[in-house]
């Protein structure tokens, strides 16, 4: 008869530790799970690598510092959401040949990262072989440069230098050193040279330093 009592107070005791090894796993992986409902904040980065981001939740930080396109983000989490939002840097121009997009910073991104709608919104192409190299002279004068041409296309040439290609087709062939003297000579000359019929085709400013300028 107590051998029986005992059979019985093992199963019961069994029993409930079962009970509550199962109630523990229901609060743990479901009412204690992270929150499963994502929220991205930002419209330029694409849907896989939205998923690649959910995917690396837990390590955000490392995940994030192998995509340098990144300026910044925050996270906010809030019951059973998680809001992020990311801000990327300031994208300069497209290189369609090699699908990346080159950022003021130097900073190379491949498309496969972005959406559609952001890539289309970069309007200036640069059609190099090897992706844009944005020198210290030009990212200097990139603001009075973008004022003073409507530039479509940039390439750069020989890896020390830059070509505008204006919407019109005519072509700059900027010098090596984009100097305030060359700036300043553009402005006031440009709407002259613009209008002048030597200057069909291309302006070449390749040699300014030493005060020569040709036009075709």
């Amino acid at each position: 008869m107590k051998l029986k009592k005992s059979y019985y107070n093992f199963i019961s005791l069994t029993s409930l530790l079962l009970i509550f090894f199962f109630s523990f796993l229901i609060y743990k992986f479901f009412l204690k799970s992270d929150p499963t409902i994502i929220n991205f904040y930002n419209n330029e980065l694409s849907s896989d690598f939205e998923m690649e981001i959910t995917n690396n939740l837990e390590n955000l930080d490392n995940f994030f510092e192998n995509f340098t396109f990144i300026n910044n983000y925050l996270v906010n989490r809030k019951n059973y959401e998680i809001d992020i939002n990311i801000q990327i840097k300031e994208p300069f121009a497209k290189n369609l040949i090699n699908e990346e997009i080159i950022f003021t910073d130097n900073t190379l991104a491949n498309f496969k990262f972005f959406t559609p709608s952001f890539i289309n919104s970069i309007d200036l192409v640069d059609i190099s072989n090897n992706s844009i190299q944005i020198n210290n002279y030009l990212r200097q004068s990139l603001l009075e440069i973008s004022n003073l041409f409507k530039v479509s296309q940039i390439e750069y040439v020989d890896g020390r230098r830059y070509n505008l290609y204006l919407v019109n087709g005519q072509i700059i062939m900027l010098p090596k050193k984009i100097t305030k003297d060359l700036l300043v000579f553009i402005k006031q000359n440009y709407e002259i040279l613009k209008n002048n019929t030597n200057f069909q085709e291309y302006l070449d400013l390749r040699n300014f330093h030493e005060k020569t300028i040709r036009a075709k």
